[in-house]
């Protein structure tokens, strides 16, 4: 009875495949010429340095590279790989070829022993070879002990160091090493070598899936290998692009574009039954986002997003894809619990308070312009407008968070009340010239001269309906509350010194149900973050003058298209302090933290 024989144990595609010499290196052709000049001509350096993504072939690089200096039967500044020390090498058993994983091996004890051992002469090989992978880890003190062995090592020793951060290098490191930038594999690159393997295994795969996994893979074969031999090992039939979606957990192309679709008409009914199919299916939301950015982006730039080969024609403006992009960058997805990353791309969903929203076209009295531009400029050209130059944008702040009114104003309260807090003040402007009560009782009484006048003030009216879309979900009253009583809340937060920068440059944007959404600059987005961790004294104070619990959700916008605060007397202050800590003077910000 013969004996059966024992499976062979499974070598990962990544392993199987690694370049062994330099013309096997895939797509770094700058580099490899450099490295065989400098074997042709002797003037290997003693220490270099390999950047780049994971993945694309920095530490295959230093290897070949040890067989090049130790190879006693170069093909024109290539490594046989047949005679001894190549072999040696290729297989692992060389004793002076030594690699060090340095995010293990990263203290001062680790490297003391390294430099203790560097003086020994070479065994087997004519140079001795020092391989540390992820060098970046490598710690300050156990960088100032390797230094001199470094600088003057003997002549027999190569180091060779491979990292993804080489920032994180010291500077009198890197002044020692020579340097050399791996770049990223381009799609076609790695659809290449994947139909290599391919056909070697004698498997087979459809295009599709062939892309799907190269644009999968951002620039790294290594992620396009392991990616492959997972799926080949899922079934023996053909490979297609479907069977790779669902193994790797991505969602459906239909899916991702209908989400597109509601995210530019801020349909959040129509995302929602998406997000909640997505969910049923095991589908990861984080990776779900990461497909709608790249389709997003695809559409703003025209290029092919990640799997596409549906060709699907634009149906978006541009300006629409950016906004909906603009909204997704806000988010948080390293966000866990309450308010994670499922309801941020709800409410991503919804139109930014202030922002207009792509649904109606606009009136010909507004042509081109968007429903809140029209609205902004609306006053100007009405022949009451000089009135503005009092107090410009304060009474109509007022008067859209529920201060009182004068009476004559009364018609238009019912579609002010459906806008966004500050927009329902520009459309009434035209009805309030610098004498109201002449003109309207000329007006109502048909006099020939003035009632041209008078007439365009219920066309300049016209566009309030339209602009009613702008507001959206965050129509609320407490938005009124909260922007009314913004000074308040300055005065209380500025009661806890290291949050007073952080109030007096935000400006409240929406509330939607327990959520409030404070908007920073984008220039100081860094303001964010900071409030990101402070959000307590936030909550704490704006829920006492609401009146109930809240939570604070911190974005950095574009804050010149969101309404100003009212500008009297209690709340000038405010703008001065902001001036001071972030003006144009030049003077440095304040910390906070």
């Amino acid at each position: 009875m013969t004996e059966p024989i024992a499976p062979q144990a499974h070598q990962a595609i990544y392993r199987r495949w690694r370049a062994q010499t330099f013309a096997q290196v895939l797509g770094q052709d700058a580099v490899v010429e450099t490295l065989r000049n400098a074997v042709r001509t002797n003037r290997v350096a003693h220490a270099v340095l390999f950047v780049g993504p994971r993945g694309t072939g920095k530490t295959s690089l230093a290897r070949i590279l040890a067989k090049a200096v130790n190879c006693t039967n170069l093909q024109d500044g290539d490594p046989c790989d047949a005679c001894a020390s190549c072999v040696s090498i290729r297989e692992g058993r060389a004793m002076d070829l030594v690699e060090i994983d340095a995010a293990s091996n990263r203290g001062i004890d680790a490297i003391r022993d390294l430099r203790e051992r560097i003086n020994y002469a070479p065994t087997d090989l004519r140079r001795k070879v020092y391989i540390l992978d992820e060098a970046h880890q490598i710690t300050k003190d156990a960088w100032n002990a390797l230094l001199k062995s470094l600088e003057e090592p003997p002549d027999f020793v190569v180091f060779m160091f491979a990292s993804t951060h080489p920032q994180e290098f010291p500077p009198a490191i890197i002044s020692r090493l020579q340097r050399f930038d791996v770049r990223r594999l381009t799609t076609d690159e790695i659809e290449g070598k994947l139909r290599r393997i391919l056909d070697a295994d004698a498997r087979s795969a459809s295009p599709a899936a062939v892309h799907l996994i190269a644009r999968l893979a951002a620039g790294g074969m290594r992620d396009a290998e392991s990616m492959l031999d997972q799926l080949l090992s899922s079934s023996a039939d053909e490979l297609d692009e479907a069977r790779v979606r669902d193994l790797l957990g991505l969602a459906d192309v239909e899916t991702i574009d209908g989400f597109v679709d509601a995210l530019v008409a801020n349909d959040a009914l129509a995302g929602i039954r998406l997000l909640d199919g997505l969910e049923d299916r095991g589908r990861d939301l984080r990776g779900f986002l990461d497909q709608v950015i790249e389709a997003l982006r695809a559409g703003i730039v025209g290029a092919d997003p990640v799997g596409s080969r549906t060709n699907r024609p634009v149906t978006h403006p541009v300006a629409a894809l950016a906004g909906a992009a603009r909204r997704l960058a806000a988010i948080d997805p390293s966000r866990a619990g309450v308010g994670g990353l499922r309801l941020q791309l709800e409410l991503a969903l919804f139109p930014m308070p202030g922002v207009a929203a792509p649904a109606p076209a606009p009136t010909p009295a507004a042509t081109a312009a968007p429903a809140f531009t029209s609205a902004l400029t609306a006053a100007p050209a009405t022949p009451g407008g000089a009135a503005r130059g009092t107090r410009p944008r304060s009474t109509s702040a007022r008067a859209a968070d529920g201060a009182p009114e004068p009476a004559t104003k009364a018609a238009p309260q019912p579609g002010g009340a459906l806008m966004a807090a500050p927009e329902p003040a520009h459309p009434r402007a035209p009805q309030q010239p610098a004498e109201p009560a002449p003109e309207q009782q000329a007006a109502q009484q048909g006099k020939p001269g003035p009632e041209q006048a008078a007439e365009p003030a219920p066309e300049a009216a016209a566009p309030a309906p339209e602009a009613t879309p702008v507001a959206g979900p965050a129509a609320s009253g407490d938005l009124g509350v909260l922007r009314e009583r913004w000074p308040e809340i300055v005065a209380r937060v500025s009661a806890h010194p290291p949050t007073k920068p952080l109030i007096v440059v935000c400006r409240p944007i929406s509330v939607e149900g327990n959520v409030v959404t404070l908007g920073f600059p984008e220039d100081k987005a860094f303001l964010r973050q900071v409030a990101e961790r402070r959000k307590g004294v936030l909550e704490e104070n704006i829920s006492a003058v609401l009146g109930r619990t809240v939570a604070v959700r911190c974005v950095a916008t574009n804050l010149d298209v969101v309404p100003d605060l009212p500008t009297d007397d209690e709340a000038a202050w405010i703008l001065a302090e902001a001036r001071r800590i972030f003006g144009e003077e030049g003077g440095e910000p304040a910390e906070v933290g």
